[in-house]
């Protein structure tokens, strides 16, 4: 496994950029589901799910705000462009 010190900083911050828009996808994933769960649902069953959903995306945002951190606001990630071989 290599360090954080054996990648280029663009890399480093690619990564950073694709945890961040995975981060972003779970949790409107998951606040979708809070919603569904909201239109769908019992009461009691209704506040089990809602409380799971709420402490998983306070997890999430958690991270998200962790690795925010790292990311360098002058680095521009062009996701159009292909990968190159």
């Amino acid at each position: 496994m290599q360090t954080k010190d054996q990648m280029s900083e663009p890399d480093f911050q690619r990564l950073v950029q694709i945890a961040l828009n995975d981060l972003a996808i779970r949790r409107t994933v998951a606040e979708n589901d809070m919603a569904d769960v909201n239109e769908e649902m019992r009461s009691l069953e209704k506040d089990d799910k809602l409380d799971r959903l709420d402490a998983q995306i306070r997890a999430i945002q958690s991270d998200y705000d962790h690795y925010r951190q790292f990311l360098d606001p002058e680095f521009k990630m062009d996701v159009t462009a292909p990968y190159n071989e």
